[in-house]
């Protein structure tokens, strides 16, 4: 097999395989390579079969909804992610594009986006459709180079408050490495609108007819007028390609053949848990995706994005998020049967909740009673569901990578008039991402960034201290081996050495080995589960050593909460 084609596979099969053989093979040794000479694979090549035959998947709110709610969709075992590389990573793909988590974005760069100019003016773009589907109000305009763009306005009642949280939980989730399509904030002139002589919508009895002005009048009649006359809206690029529905959260899609991992086991969709519960996305539903066929007919694949983030930072979208958003399911028999057979004593927490209401533009968002490991969507997500202690520290590591700088230039896109707006949410935003990183930082022994220098000199990273959330550890217990990457086992006894900062050295008899295994652990009074094992390898090439494994074995009963 080629190392392009074996790029797709490798990722979850090579270590199940090795990991059984291990097991079944003489005297515990395995008899297979552990490692191949691309790994750790960076690219995920799943693109590579032509998906030219995919049908669009068709879905609503409300059969979403239901399945999930009543049935237990997906695999539930506790397994580990089947996508990641062998030093814990995802790898790019059709589904994620690392960024945040492998070089230095400037807050500017993250401010932008997926946006590739910084204002965009749709004034005098002629009105192709009414707004199809959504709660919001608007419309379908087409630029002069043919690029059809969406526009949704913000209601009166609440005017800035759903554009801005579309833009700001777009720029965090493209950082973080989602597909995202292009969103602008835009001011829009009604004098300037015009209307294609083919546009059309849907009148009320379903017939199709053409769009007339006043049909524009009324979609502008529900949206939020500004002093100076003009409208505030939200305008997204279509994405490129054909649209082929939505991606569900479990299993895979049985018409594209490049789709081989499930779901719920996809890292970067268990751990989109931690980004949703930082910007209590609770929107976060398989209906709010977007699978876009693109190529050259014989060469197409999918590209999976995420959108719709109108549900954000305590918007509802045409209105202030319910008090529930984020603390219960739509439907959860625990709290409402306590409140049945109280007769209504019992009284959910969430309700006594405050909210800071001095601006229309900001929704019921707040920090102080957020509990990330409470955290919940509107309805149960196979994936979010499957999330391991491994993949919530995955995604709180990117997500303290957002600074104070950066969460601030962030809000600033969101262009928040109102006083106290903009200060509010980004206050919130930190106060939150805080409380992410005590949650899900300390999980699992937080060693990260390991590098060996040709010198023997070995730094790490403790996550948690990076983080500056905990005390340092009393200690780090290092075990040093030779390792035979032919049977994947180690040779000799290993060499032990203990040190009490991020920093120590090759033990001199070992320096020779082609392949090193170390495994570090961490003693810390707080956080016992920092005492499971780390376990690094590196591969010795010309030029020096190389980061080729890193593995956090998770005890049978981990759980993120």
């Amino acid at each position: 097999m080629s190392s392009d084609a074996r790029g797709s596979a490798l990722v979850g099969l090579a270590t199940t395989i090795a990991g059984l053989l291990l097991l079944v093979s003489p005297a515990g040794r395995a008899a297979t390579a552990r490692f191949y000479p691309d790994d750790p694979v960076a690219v995920d090549e799943d693109r590579a079969l032509d998906a030219g035959g995919v049908r669009p998947i068709e879905g609503s709110n409300g059969y979403d909804f239901a399945e999930h709610t009543f049935f237990k969709r997906g695999d539930r075992r506790s397994t580990p992610a089947v996508n990641v590389n062998t030093i814990d990573e995802v790898p790019d793909s059709s589904w994620f594009t690392n960024r945040i988590g492998v070089r230095a974005l400037t807050a500017d760069e993250i401010a932008r986006g997926p946006n590739q100019v910084d204002r965009l003016d749709i004034d005098g773009w002629p009105i192709v459709q009414e707004k199809s589907s959504g709660i919001t109000p608007g419309f379908r305009v087409r630029s002069p180079d043919g690029r059809l763009y969406q526009v949704k306005f913000d209601p009166p009642e609440h005017p800035e408050m759903g554009s801005a949280a579309e833009v700001i939980g777009a720029a965090i989730y493209h950082a973080i490495g989602y597909h995202i399509v292009q969103g602008y904030i835009v001011d829009l002139d009604p004098a300037s609108m015009t209307i294609d002589p083919k546009a059309t919508t849907v009148d009320m009895t379903g017939r199709r007819r053409a769009l007339r002005r006043a049909d524009v009048d009324r979609i502008l009649k529900r949206a939020a007028r500004q002093p100076n006359g003009k409208y505030r809206a939200l305008a997204s690029r279509f994405a490129e390609g054909r649209p082929v529905g939505y991606f569900k959260y479990y299993g895979t899609r049985p018409d594209d053949p490049n789709d081989i991992h499930p779901h719920e086991h996809r890292r970067e969709l268990r751990a989109n848990r931690v980004v949703a519960a930082w910007l209590n996305h609770d929107d976060s539903r398989g209906i709010n995706t977007l699978d876009m066929l693109e190529g050259e007919k014989g060469r197409q694949a999918i590209r999976h994005y995420m959108f719709d983030f109108g549900s954000t930072l305590g918007s509802g979208s045409t209105v202030a998020q319910v008090p529930r958003a984020g603390n219960e399911y739509i439907l959860e028999w625990g709290p409402a049967l306590k409140t049945l057979f109280s007769f209504g004593f019992y009284v959910r927490p969430w309700i006594r909740t405050d909210y800071w209401d001095q601006a229309k533009a900001v929704g019921r968002f707040e920090a102080t009673a957020f509990d990330p490991l409470l955290w919940r969507p509107e309805y149960p997500n196979p994936a979010f569901e499957n999330l391991q202690p491994d993949d919530a520290f995955w995604a709180a590591r990117l997500v303290a990578r957002f600074s104070d700088e950066i969460v601030r230039a962030v809000v600033a896109k969101g262009r928040y008039s109102e006083p106290g707006a903009a200060e509010h949410v980004a206050a919130v935003l930190i106060a939150r991402r805080d409380k992410v990183m005590r949650a899900w930082l300390t999980g699992v022994n937080p060693i990260a960034a390991p590098q060996l220098a040709a010198d023997g000199t070995l730094t790490f990273e403790n996550a948690v201290l990076a983080a500056g959330i905990a005390t340092p550890p009393a200690s780090y217990e290092l075990s040093w081996s030779r390792f035979d990457n032919s049977t994947a086992s180690t040779m000799g006894d290993p060499v032990v050495d203990r040190v009490t900062e991020p920093k120590a050295r090759v033990p001199p008899a070992l320096r020779d080995s082609p392949y090193l295994a170390l495994t570090i652990r961490t003693e810390h009074a707080e956080f016992p589960a920092w005492g499971r094992p780390t376990l690094i390898h590196f591969r010795q090439r010309p030029g020096g050593w190389h980061l080729v494994g890193l593995t956090r074995p998770l005890a049978p009963t981990d759980s993120p909460d």
